[in-house]
């Protein structure tokens, strides 16, 4: 790794770095070891040669590769200002290929972001047609030789609906069809084709065998040498990009080297390991769709530095790989981060009341009502509710007393309703199978409790009779409970590996961009932790031992937290979030010492966060770590763009900037990522903050979006 700027021994800094390079690049070796021995006076040689390869991403990504993007995928906050990038959790991943052979600071990923009115080549293939089940008026399917006759329809020259290039046909838009409806027997499947042509969309996905030839008409591809491990049968994604756009908006190999970086905080234990960042060097479009693609470029720069086109007109395609892709809009300026959470909408978790006496007392507490079906067949409706509840539950019962032989046991009546609330027995039900689908956590938990049961009672003996065991302590406690069922259990303490509709059990109780407080329900997780630990227990013997011998039992919790459905969740993964127990107005700071510790947070899904805390909470902070920052420039309201510098010690000062922000095209919002370096250099040069030429990259202008979130 090369390049760092910021202190390293600072606690929670970012640390910035250039790059960080493989020892080997992806591909095939060969080693080759000669040894010489001298057998009386003879020299007698030995050889031998072994090949290896090292493997690397080369045409997909797998998504836990992909730590975030930014924009968020389908968000609609005015991003116009900040250059879109993808975080990839493998800090060497941009630099294990490169762009230009022989270049190791030039990396082989680049993010080309599209606007919505730029249209790629959308194609399709013969076989599409003929591989299709088309039905007439009749319900009678064409055979495969009207499938070829349909095809032949249309790329006629009436109808031109498809036009034939590079053994693939172009779908022609609509409002430059020779027709606008097919015609015979053809128009009656009309819609059904119309269906077909609207799925070939883009990215493309096509057979790793079609990339191994270089193809020189109208789509130009220089082919590819399968390596090993590589099928012809892989998918892949492409598309074809026109040259003259590409052309304007791909960035050059000096370019590449400051659009790829290693960002990593310092004293953060949570987020220590490093990620690389690949970004952008083209602004969104501003009350608009911008789609970003993050492209292979491996060996298309040849040593002149130019991006091989293979001399390609205007006119022509050039066809890109793809591994990564999103689309976003940039419409409302209050979809910021800070936007989002001023926003957001708070309150418990639970239903909004119903107007009746009767329901509300039990939806104000979280109930839910649900069909119920009973042993003997009956069928009523249960009230449920999850661990997650909008106020304390008190209760001083302890597991030890808790020990119960069915789920059964845990249901309550209400006599006055007529109505089960059949909560904790399904918490007791849902511990138990969850220990039962862990095969191996059930196998060493029943283990446990029948070694332990022999040892109790082996002592109980001993304690009896003990002359017939002379030589055995009998305070021996060799049987402790084992760490790695004990860590299962503080799990599930915690609600790991609940499914979520037992959390949340009706969607309405967290809308979208909403924020929902509660308190743990410490009964139903004791109902939880018993079910799961009932088991092995049958008899009323193995009750009483459960009930006399849990090594589970201890005092009640005081858990609290939140739950999060936001774009903030799924557009800023790197959140700090800090939880008081004192109620904190305006922006005062969070005394440290009235901190609450963080049990368990959580992304669930895309868009949702949990956080437990160990306390009551009262205040909430949400902010954006270090690596959530992002590279932007300043803004005003008529759209004019400078960028105000930082100092290496990461105070900003208004009077340092760059005030024209260089482009290679107004109108197209491409960022002159070489020219803007070179800015940035003698503005910092005049201020005597570098010397030149110093090692440098974007760092300067990285750019948080909103800083801090308070929640009450």
């Amino acid at each position: 790794m090369s390049g760092k700027v910021t202190d390293t021994t600072a606690k929670g800094q970012i640390q910035f770095i250039q790059s960080h390079q493989t020892p080997l690049d992806a591909g095939e070796y060969q080693i080759e070891i000669e040894q010489t021995v001298k057998i009386d006076n003879i020299d007698e040689t030995f050889a031998s040669n072994l090949t290896f390869v090292v493997q690397g991403n080369r045409f997909e990504f797998k998504p836990e590769e992909i730590h975030a993007v930014f924009p968020p995928a389908g968000s609609f906050g005015d991003h116009s200002h900040v250059l879109p990038y993808i975080a990839l959790k493998s800090s060497t991943l941009p630099w294990e290929r490169l762009a230009q052979s022989g270049n190791q600071n030039a990396p082989w990923l680049a993010l080309i972001v599209i606007h919505e009115e730029e249209k790629l080549l959308i194609t399709t293939q013969k076989e599409t047609i003929l591989e299709t089940t088309f039905s007439d008026s009749q319900n009678q399917e064409l055979t495969r030789e009207q499938k070829e006759q349909l095809w032949q329809h249309l790329l006629s020259g009436s109808v031109g609906w498809i036009e034939l290039i590079d053994n693939e046909a172009i779908i022609v838009d609509k409002s430059e069809r020779k027709s606008e409806n097919l015609g015979g027997k053809f128009a009656e499947i009309e819609e059904q084709v119309e269906a077909i042509l609207a799925r070939s969309g883009n990215p493309k996905i096509i057979n790793l065998k079609k990339l191994q030839q270089p193809t020189t008409g109208t789509i130009k591809w220089p082919g590819v040498t399968l390596e090993t491990g590589q099928q012809e049968d892989d998918q892949v994604s492409v598309i074809d990009v026109s040259k003259k756009l590409l052309s304007e908006i791909l960035p050059t190999t000096k370019d590449l080297e400051y659009l790829a970086h290693v960002r990593q905080v310092t004293g953060d234990t949570e987020n220590s390991e490093p990620l690389s960042l690949v970004i952008s060097n083209r602004l969104p479009k501003k009350e608009g769709i911008s789609t970003a693609y993050l492209v292979s470029l491996e060996n298309r720069y040849n040593d002149n530095d130019e991006f091989n086109d293979q001399n390609a007109t205007d006119d022509d395609y050039i066809r890109l790989v793809v591994l990564k892709s999103w689309s976003f809009s940039c419409t409302e300026p209050e979809q910021n981060f800070t936007g989002l959470l001023k926003n957001i909408n708070k309150d418990t978790l639970k239903l909004p009341t119903e107007n009746s006496s009767e329901a509300d007392q039990y939806l104000k507490k979280g109930y839910l009502p649900f069909p119920h079906y009973l042993r003997q067949g009956g069928k009523t409706v249960s009230w449920y509710h999850s661990p997650l509840i909008p106020g304390e539950n008190p209760t001083n019962l302890s597991l030890s007393q808790l020990s119960v032989r069915s789920a059964d046991q845990l249901i309550a009546y209400n006599k006055n309703t007529g109505l089960f609330d059949i909560s904790y027995a399904a918490a007791w039900q849902l511990g138990q199978l969850l220990a039962l689908q862990d095969k191996q956590f059930a196998i060493r938990l029943f283990n446990w409790k029948r070694t332990n049961a022999q040892k109790l009672a082996q002592n109980n003996q001993q304690a009896l009779f003990p002359h017939l065991f002379p030589e055995q302590d009998s305070n021996s406690t060799d049987n402790d409970f084992p760490e790695d069922i004990k860590t299962r259990f503080q799990q599930l303490g915690l609600l790991s590996g609940i499914p979520f509709n037992y959390l949340v059990p009706d969607e309405r109780m967290l809308p979208t961009e909403s924020i929902r407080f509660f308190w743990l329900d410490w009964l139903w997780v004791e109902s939880l932790l018993d079910g799961a630990f009932s088991i092995g227990r049958v008899q009323d013997s193995d009750l009483q031992q459960d009930s006399n011998n849990n090594p589970l039992t201890g005092e009640v919790k005081q858990i609290t937290g939140f739950l999060m459905r936001s774009e903030v969740v799924s557009g800023w993964p790197d959140l700090q979030i800090d939880g008081s127990e004192s109620s904190i107005n305006g922006d005062l700071p969070m005394v440290e010492d009235q901190k609450l510790k963080i049990l368990r947070r959580d992304r669930i899904s895309e868009d949702v966060l949990i956080c437990l805390f160990d306390g009551e909470i009262k205040t909430v902070d949400i902010s954006l770590k270090p690596e959530g920052l992002h590279f932007g420039f300043n803004n005003d309201d008529a759209n004019n763009l400078w960028r105000e510098l930082r100092k290496l010690d990461g105070t900003e000062m208004s009077e340092w900037k760059v005030t024209a922000i260089p482009r290679k095209d107004q109108s197209m919002k491409v960022v002159n990522i070489e020219n803007l370096v070179g800015e940035i250099k003698n503005e910092l040069k005049n201020k005597n903050e570098i010397d030149d030429p110093a090692p440098f990259y974007l760092g300067s202008i990285c750019l948080a979006d909103g800083s801090r979130s308070r929640e009450s």
